[in-house]
């Protein structure tokens, strides 16, 4: 299943940025709202304490000094919005506003409140609308200049001052419509800001995006035969050049192999050609003189000889290619010293040294495969009868170090060192040899590798050191 990181990262940020603005919105639209109808219950508390200190009481009586001209909207004229009020004292109607005659509706239901306490509840009013309703209870006032006979009225006749309870409503209309209309706001801003988040995150996710898509597109263009071709970045983008280095790394290793592989092809048909050259010349001379006693002789031991040639160069290729990038199974225990001894029987000028008891536990094969090719590879490259020596040491961490010195035929530069063991390299670019195929130490290290081992060559002066590691 294939993913989008363009699509997933448009999906996660249009997503999570949408979610925290319309919370964000939401909380704002709620915390208005609130904000809204306490200011308007504190309206409604201002204009009924307004009311109430109009209500004044002294030893004649209670008193409402009312204006209407000063508030119009209690008289119902003009442009005003209508707002009622409506006194009760003793549970009788003591006031009401000049609102309240205009309609069929004259009086609002009493409520029975313990002094100093309101209540507020929704209603429809006298006109129809809907609006709500503060109920207050409360004592009249008394001025200070009445204050003294009005205590002395209550003393003579014993009777308390009686509560008064005032009921003001008003419309809820500019409210409600207010409060819709920041819902409304809220809706239209939210679906705004999906629109301008959906449009921001895609454009900021592709221009963030458009270094990738050009790294991709200098992916395209590149070619392992081209020497020189690397992805170079145009503008240097910190989280990319981490890749950039990498992938031109991956292209350096893999030009290498490619070329490798180039080479090993073009030694690969030289080295088949050769003997498929050579038999198909026999066979022409042959044709052309069938009689000749000498070809006659000679013609089988030589076509035999080349098969073997083209047998020995294809078993060895099968063998280094059936072994590459594989682990052995070390299950076989033996003795290093004797096996070198054993191989070295036939080559007189081996000189073995090596401390007592080398045993391993190792793959038996792949040594011997391996021990055998250098051997022969130091008795081919090292002038006639000149010693060869083998020394074998144990060294720490469990690790036993099989040496092989000889003195090189032909002098060899660090080029050459690293080059030695690629499959079918020869110093000879001629490749003049018909016995050598330049597989052995290819073979050597392909081995090597499978045993958990390292094979390494150095030069001193004219001896050329082979220096194997195997763990035991």
């Amino acid at each position: 299943m294939t993913t989008s990181i363009y699509k997933k990262l448009e999906r996660s940020l249009s997503f999570t940025i949408t979610t925290v603005m319309i919370v964000i919105l939401l909380i704002t639209d709620v915390a208005i709202d609130t904000w809204v109808h306490g200011e308007f219950e504190r309206a409604m508390y201002n204009k009924a304490s307004l009311l109430t200190t109009l209500v004044d009481e002294d030893a004649g009586g209670v008193e409402f000094d009312f204006a209407g001209e000063f508030m119009p909207e209690f008289e119902g004229k003009g442009k005003a919005d209508p707002e009622y009020y409506q006194l009760w004292r003793s549970g009788e109607v003591f006031e009401r506003s000049d609102t309240m005659d205009l309609f069929s509706t004259t009086t609002f239901e009493h409520q029975k409140l313990i002094v100093g306490t309101k209540l507020i509840k929704e209603i429809i009013l006298p006109d129809g609308r809907s609006g709500q309703i503060l109920y207050y209870s409360f004592f009249p006032q008394v001025d200070s200049d009445d204050r003294a006979d009005f205590q002395r009225l209550t003393e003579r006749t014993g009777n308390e001052q009686k509560p008064m309870l005032l009921a003001y409503a008003l419309s809820l209309e500019k409210l409600n419509f207010l409060t819709w209309l920041i819902d409304i706001s809220f809706i239209v801003a939210a679906i705004t800001v999906v629109i301008i988040v959906r449009f921001v995150v895609k454009r900021a996710v592709s221009s963030g995006l458009r270094p990738l898509e050009e790294f991709s597109e200098s992916l395209i263009h590149i070619s392992l035969a081209d020497k020189t071709a690397e992805v170079t970045l145009k503008n240097k983008v910190v989280e990319l050049l981490p890749i950039q280095d990498s992938i031109n790394l991956f292209i350096s290793d893999n030009r290498k192999l490619y070329l490798k592989e180039q080479r090993m092809t073009s030694d690969m048909a030289h080295e088949l050609k050769t003997p498929v050259a050579e038999l198909i010349s026999l066979a022409e001379v042959t044709l052309k003189f069938p009689n000749d006693p000498t070809l006659s002789k000679t013609f089988t031991p030589d076509v035999l000889a080349i098969g073997k040639r083209l047998e020995n160069v294809v078993s060895n290729i099968m063998l280094f290619h059936r072994y590459t990038n594989k682990t052995f199974e070390r299950n076989d225990v033996f003795d290093l010293s004797q096996v070198i001894a054993r191989l070295g029987e036939k080559m007189p000028q081996i000189q073995l040294k090596s401390q007592a008891d080398m045993l391993i536990t190792s793959n038996l094969f792949a040594f011997e495969t391996i021990a055998s090719n250098l051997l022969k590879n130091a008795v081919t490259y090292s002038p006639e009868n000149s010693p060869i020596k083998v020394d074998i040491a144990a060294l720490a961490d469990k690790v036993i170090q099989l040496s092989i010195s000889n003195v090189c035929a032909s002098l060899l530069c660090n080029e050459d060192l690293q080059l030695m063991f690629d499959p079918l390299w020869q110093k000879d670019c001629s490749r003049t040899s018909t016995q050598n195929f330049g597989l052995g130490l290819s073979i050597v290290k392909s081995f090597t590798k499978a045993l958990g081992g390292e094979i390494r060559a150095e030069m001193e002066d004219d001896i050329i050191h082979f220096r194997l590691s195997l763990p035991q």
